[in-house]
C-alpha cells in the first residue's frame, strides 16, 4: 500500500513535534535570557542615571542654579569613551528650560521622582528619572540604552544561529530515527501481508529485543503462530466432517442400490432412485463446499503451480462446449489467442473457465450466443446475451448459495463463489459486467498497491 504523507505518517509528525519543540524551547529560553539582559540593564542605569542625579541635587543645594547649569553644561560638553548618550534638562518653577540638551519636559512625574524609560521624538529610547529640587525647579536626567541593545542584538543573533543548528539537527537526527523506526514497522506490515496473500507461516522478524517494536514483533507472531494453528485445525476438522459424512453417504447410497436390485415395485424404484440423486446431490454440495474451502486456503500459495498453457486449455474447452452448444441452439464462438501460458494450477484453471461456461449456459435462452475469450495478462472473457444481471446483484452472485431467478437446471450456487476462490488463489481478479444485454465475466490480474 502507498506510504502515507508526511503530516499523515506518525513518523513524520514525531519529526516535526521535535522540531517544533527544539524551536520553542530555543524561543524560550531566547525570551528568559532577553528578560534578565534587560532588567539587569535597566538596573545598571538607574544606578548611573541616579548618582548622576543625586550629585547634581547636592551642588544645587550647596551652591545655587548658576553653578548647577554650569556642571550640566560640563557633562553635555563631556565625549563618553562608550558611545553612550546623556540628556539633562533643568527647568524653572514655570516650566522654561534653564539648562539641558532637551527642548521640553517629557511625560514624567517630578514630584514622585518617577524613573522609567522615555521614546524621544527623534525615535532615540533613554533612562531618565526626574526629581522636584526645593524651589520648585525640576530637574531630569537620562541615559541612553545603546549597550543594551546592542547587546540584545547579539544575542538574538546568536539565538538564531543556535536555533537554526538545533532545528538541522533535529530534523536530521529526527529524520534517521523516523527511517529506522518506519522500516521495523514496514517488517511487521509486511508480514501481515504476506499472511493476506496466503502465506500463513510468514512472521515478523525482530522479535526477542527489548523495547517497544521488538514486543509488537513478537506479539505479531505469537498471534500468527494462534491463526495458523486455528487454520490447521479448522481444516482438519474439515477433512474428517467430509470423510464422516460422504463414507455413511456412500454406504446407504450402496444399500439404496441394493435395495433397488431385490425389487420389482415400480413406484418404490422410482423414490429410491430419487433418494440417490439426492445423496449424490449431497456428495457434490459437500466436495464444493471443501474445495472453496481449499482454494481460499491456499490463496497466494505457490505450492502446485506451475507453467501451464491457458490457450490449451480454453481450446479443448471449446471444443466441449461448442458441441453441447450445437445440441442447445446456442451461437458459440471461440476468440483464443496462442501461447497464452501463465503460472498456474491446470486443474483449477479448468474447472474456473468451466464453471463461468456452465454459469452461462443455464441462463441463455435458445437461439443466444456465448462468447468466450482469451488474450495475454491473461485476460479470459466470457459474455453472453442472456438476461443478464442487476447492478444490486453483480457482486452479490460470487457468495455462496446465491441462485438468480431464471436458471435453467439446478445447483446449489456455489459454482461462481468456488470461481472467485480458484481466481484469488491466483492473484488473479474476477468481475462481472453489463454486456447491454447479458452479462460479461472478465478473469484478470489483481491491481496490487506497493
Amino acid at each position: 500500500m502507498p506510504r502515507p504523507g508526511l503530516f499523515r505518517s506518525v513518523f513524520g509528525r514525531v519529526t516535526l513535534s521535535a522540531l517544533l519543540v527544539s524551536l520553542l524551547s530555543t524561543l524560550a529560553l531566547f525570551l528568559v535570557v532577553q528578560k534578565i539582559v534587560d532588567d539587569d540593564g535597566r538596573a545598571m542605569l538607574a544606578r548611573e542615571v541616579d548618582t548622576d542625579l543625586a550629585g547634581l541635587a547636592d551642588i544645587y543645594l550647596s551652591s545655587d542654579v548658576t553653578e548647577l547649569r554650569a556642571r550640566i553644561a560640563d557633562r553635555l560638553a563631556m565625549n563618553r569613551e562608550d558611545g553612550e548618550r546623556s540628556w539633562y534638562l533643568l527647568t524653572d518653577p514655570a516650566g522654561r528650560r534653564l539648562a539641558g540638551n532637551l527642548d521640553r519636559w517629557p511625560v514624567i512625574a517630578s514630584e514622585v521622582s518617577e524613573a522609567r524609560y522615555i521614546t524621544l521624538p527623534d525615535g532615540d529610547r533613554m533612562f531618565a528619572r526626574a526629581t522636584q529640587l526645593g524651589t520648585g525647579a525640576r530637574l531630569l536626567v537620562g541615559r541612553s540604552s545603546y549597550r543594551g541593545q546592542a547587546l540584545l542584538g547579539r544575542l538574538a543573533t546568536a539565538f538564531a544561529v543556535a536555533g537554526a543548528g538545533i532545528a538541522l539537527l533535529s530534523l536530521v537526527a529526527g529524520h534517521f530515527a523516523a527511517r529506522r523506526l518506519r522500516a521495523r514497522v514496514e517488517v511487521v506490515n509486511a508480514t501481515f501481508a504476506a499472511v493476506r496473500a496466503g502465506r500463513i507461516a510468514a512472521r515478523a522478524p525482530g522479535a526477542g529485543g527489548n523495547d517497544e517494536l521488538a514486543e509488537l514483533a513478537g506479539n505479531t507472531n505469537i498471534m500468527l503462530d494462534q491463526v495458523e494453528r486455528l487454520v490447521e485445525a479448522q481444516r482438519a476438522v474439515s477433512d474428517q466432517t467430509a470423510h464422516e459424512i460422504r463414507t455413511p453417504l456412500m454406504h446407504l447410497d450402496t444399500r439404496i442400490l441394493k435395495a433397488m436390485e431385490s425389487t420389482q415395485d415400480v413406484a418404490l424404484l422410482r423414490t429410491l432412485d430419487q433418494s440417490r440423486g439426492e445423496i449424490r446431490g449431497v456428495v457434490r454440495l459437500l466436495d464444493s463446499l471443501l474445495d472453496i474451502a481449499g482454494t481460499q486456503a491456499m490463496r497466494g500459495d505457490p505450492r502446485g503451480l506451475a507453467e501451464v498453457d491457458l490457450s490449451d486449455i480454453a481450446e479443448s474447452l471449446a471444443d466441449l462446449y461448442g458441441a453441447s452448444a450445437e445440441d442447445m441452439g446456442i451461437g458459440f464462438h471461440a476468440r483464443i489467442a496462442p501461447g497464452v501460458r501463465c503460472r498456474a494450477d491446470p486443474m483449477q484453471m479448468t474447472r474456473l473457465m468451466s464453471n463461468l461456461l456452465d454459469n452461462a449456459f443455464k441462463y441463455v435462452p435458445s437461439g443466444g450466443s456465448i462468447i468466450l475469450e482469451l488474450a495475454p495478462g491473461p485476460r479470459i472473457v466470457i459474455q453472453d446475451n442472456g438476461p443478464g444481471i442487476p447492478a444490486a446483484d453483480r457482486e452479490r452472485v460470487f457468495e455462496r448459495y446465491v441462485r438468480l431467478d431464471g436458471a435453467r437446471g439446478g445447483g446449489h450456487g456455489l459454482g461462481l463463489a468456488l470461481a472467485r476462490a480458484i481466481a484469488e488463489r491466483h492473484i488473479l481478479s474476477l468481475h462481472v459486467e453489463d454486456a447491454a444485454p447479458g452479462a460479461r465475466f472478465v478473469l484478470q490480474p489483481e491491481v496490487r498497491d506497493d
